[in-house]
């Protein structure tokens, strides 16, 4: 388990970078979230605790902050 921990790279290209993991999800959501991460990977990692979170309340991802109900 370490290994994959030590294997994680920083990329600074990523900064502000919105998150939508579910892309490619055919699911129509009525509820929205939008979330921006910066700073360290760990942040990056939490967002995707928080969508995971948000996906099982039936929220779907979106990287469109117009259309979001909720904004991280």
């Amino acid at each position: 388990m370490l290994d994959l921990v030590a294997n994680k790279t920083h990329d600074e290209a990523r900064q502000g970078e919105s998150y939508a993991p579910f892309t490619l999800d055919p699911n129509e959501y009525k509820k929205k979230f939008y979330i921006e991460s910066y700073g360290c990977a760990m942040n990056f990692a939490d967002s995707e605790v928080v969508a995971s979170i948000l996906n099982k309340e039936g929220f779907g991802a979106t990287r469109n902050v117009e259309e979001a109900d909720i904004i991280f």
